[in-house]
């Protein structure tokens, strides 16, 4: 084995690339090559690895982007595609990755977050991280029939057009939510629209939005509402409450003014851990679509 060397911003080259996307595989089961080929693997998506000669043997990656705490933009980076070979493991090299961003980043943002899974209480604690518990928000649907509103579907993963529609509404949205909200994150955006295959994404004449959600059993899951305007929740319910849906999961922290959602603790995902927990509100999530 030859001395492991630090590599960054490997998009463009190809055998790193390759392998990177190998030890993806390996470790999460996909890898990020149609994010490459769609252009969303870009300059808000950095790479920091080593790699033993042309191949990549661990990696921390940082997503960059702004978080808005009660109205208030925060600059930040969201650290994932945290992964060691398994030849290469017990060798602290994911830490001193870690070690290396933290270093880079935490004097040019507001805010560095992960997620993990539980009981990584103590490694992340160690690189100057708290675990913060979120919150899921719901409300029950009368299972009353109503007409829905004309919409037009959109499928970015099969139709490089409704790509370019979602990415650009994205980018010009009012955020949605009074309390925590992201932006400029269409790389995430496009990561999981490109990747979940259950994920909708439907297109309203009235009010001009989009919607993302996915529907499981009698539940709608709703991630992101995409308007250049605040909207009331009165303007978007008949296309939420569609035939058989009597409850509505948010996926983010909603603030309609005219909604009252019920919320509880978020025990069933990864944990939060962040380096400024005194940043975040008492009760908030993080939008499912943003995480890395």
């Amino acid at each position: 084995m030859t001395a492991l060397q630090a590599v960054t911003a490997f998009a463009h080259e190809q055998n790193l690339r390759k392998s990177f996307n190998k030890l993806a595989r390996k470790t999460f089961g996909f890898d990020f090559e149609l994010l490459y080929e769609s252009g969303l693997w870009n300059e808000r998506y950095h790479t920091h690895a080593f790699a033993d000669d042309a191949q990549i043997v661990a990696n921390v990656s940082v997503s960059a982007l702004t978080v808005h705490i009660h109205k208030q933009k925060r600059k930040a980076i969201q650290i994932g595609t945290v992964m060691t070979d398994p030849g290469y493991q017990n060798q602290g090299l994911a830490t001193k990755l870690l070690q290396r961003v933290i270093q880079q980043y935490e004097d040019e943002t507001d805010l560095i977050y992960l997620f993990s899974r539980p009981g990584m209480e103590g490694f992340y604690g160690k690189l100057g991280f708290t675990a913060v518990e979120e919150y899921l928000f719901s409300i029950p649907v009368s299972p009353e029939l109503r007409p829905v509103p004309d919409y037009r579907k959109l499928q970015p993963a099969a139709n490089p057009q409704d790509m370019v529609v979602l990415l650009d509404r994205y980018g010009k949205r009012c955020p949605q939510s009074d309390i925590l909200d992201i932006s400029d994150a269409q790389h995430l955006l496009g990561f999981h629209t490109l990747y979940d295959p259950e994920i909708e994404i439907i297109e309203l004449l009235e009010p001009a939005a989009l919607l993302i959600y996915k529907k499981i059993g009698q539940t709608m899951h709703l991630y992101e509402v995409i308007s250049q305007t605040r909207l009331v929740w009165k303007q978007i319910e008949d296309y939420i409450a569609q035939d058989g849906i009597t409850e509505v999961i948010f996926h983010f922290t909603p603030t309609f003014p005219d909604l009252e959602p019920i919320s509880h603790k978020h025990t069933e995902r990864d944990t939060l851990f962040v380096n400024k927990p005194e940043l975040l509100p008492a009760v908030f999530q993080f939008p499912e679509i943003s995480h890395a």
